[in-house]
């Protein structure tokens, strides 16, 4: 008996580039294909951009975001930083690529979803039934919606797509095959379907849901003035923040350089009132010590004899009982008591 044949496993979805079809979606599509060479003009070859991708990269923005407002501004955003920077993006050779790449990244952004306007239901305008197929897309991770988004919905290459997001040609067939599967089994309709016709009618549902929304750009001459008002605007915000932190680290310096140490405070001598001699001397009174009085006493005590002492005031008296006799035989010197 022979040994059973091995069981082939199944085949992994095979990733196909889906060619443009022709129907109202050929515009959306033609978008992605190698542009005409621009004007040598700047002005003019920046409006043939604009007039030529911004439709379509709206349209785009809408289905990574799910959001219409989130869509324009991705829009106006993308155009803005090619304008300011327009001699490099001339010269990178590929604008579209540019704008495009800008657009994708301001889209995704998860920041977006903190904004108020996105917790207000969006109004979808297209078939109810395509409503289910946005929010499975929407579903996907980030990564995934742009690698779709490009393979299926504008027919890149996986080597285009590749360099598109930045990656490397297998991680972006990864994407791709991961995102179709994670779509299929969050649309039903599409898992039913036979597995070669999946990936046309993937590519089918992405650009329809894409034409299917309004969209009403503004013309390119306003584009441009905003653009030079807005950086007129980062420029004097920039301008007076820098004036501001020169005069307050100015104001900093001068301040710490004229500031005198603080004075110390003066001594405080305690009062005092005490005869400034002992009984029977020349002068007896009572002053405040002070500094005056010290010197004036000093003085005094250096011209009188040594037996004219100045006293010295006590805190304790000694309580020294002075027959009245002997205070005033002290008084008539020794001269008279002979």
């Amino acid at each position: 008996m022979s040994a059973p044949a091995p069981r082939r496993s199944e085949a992994e979805p095979r990733v196909e580039v889906v060619a443009a079809v022709a129907g109202p979606v050929d515009d959306f599509v033609r978008t992605a294909a190698q542009p005409r060479e621009l004007p040598s003009d700047p002005v003019e070859a920046f409006d043939e951009l604009y007039v030529r991708q911004a439709r379509a990269l709206t349209r785009q923005a809408f289905l990574l975001s799910g959001h219409r407002r989130v869509a324009e501004r991705a829009v106006r955003w993308a155009f803005h930083q090619a304008w300011q920077h327009w001699p490099r993006v001339l010269a990178g050779g590929d604008p579209t690529r540019t704008v495009r790449a800008t657009v994708y990244e301001y889209a995704l952004s998860p920041w977006h979803q903190f904004h108020p306007l996105r917790r207000v239901p969006q109004a979808y305008s297209g078939p109810p039934e395509d409503r289910a197929v946005l929010e499975a897309f929407l579903g996907l991770p980030r990564s995934y919606r742009a690698a779709l988004l490009l393979h299926y919905g504008l027919g890149l290459t996986l080597p285009q797509t590749a360099a598109e997001v930045e990656c490397s040609t297998e991680a972006a067939a990864g994407r791709v095959t991961h995102g179709r599967v994670a779509l299929e089994e969050s649309w039903p309709p599409l898992r039913e379907l036979p597995r070669r016709r999946r990936g046309a009618v993937l590519a089918d549902t992405l650009r329809e849901l894409a034409v299917a929304q309004p969209v009403r750009p503004v013309p390119p001459r306003l584009v441009r003035r905003r653009s030079c008002r807005t950086t007129r605007l980062w420029t004097r915000a920039s301008l007076g923040l820098t004036a501001t932190v020169t005069a307050a680290t100015v104001l900093t310096l001068v301040t710490a350089e004229s500031e005198q140490p603080p004075r110390k405070p003066a001594e405080v001598v305690p009062r005092t009132f005490a005869p400034a001699a002992f009984p029977g001397a020349s002068v007896v009174r009572t002053t405040r010590t002070s500094e005056e009085g010290r010197e004036r006493r000093h003085a005094e005590a250096r011209r009188s004899s040594p037996s004219d002492r100045a006293y010295l005031p006590q805190l304790r008296s000694t309580n020294g009982r002075v027959d009245l006799h002997d205070f005033q035989r002290s008084e008539q010197g020794p001269g008279r008591n002979s």
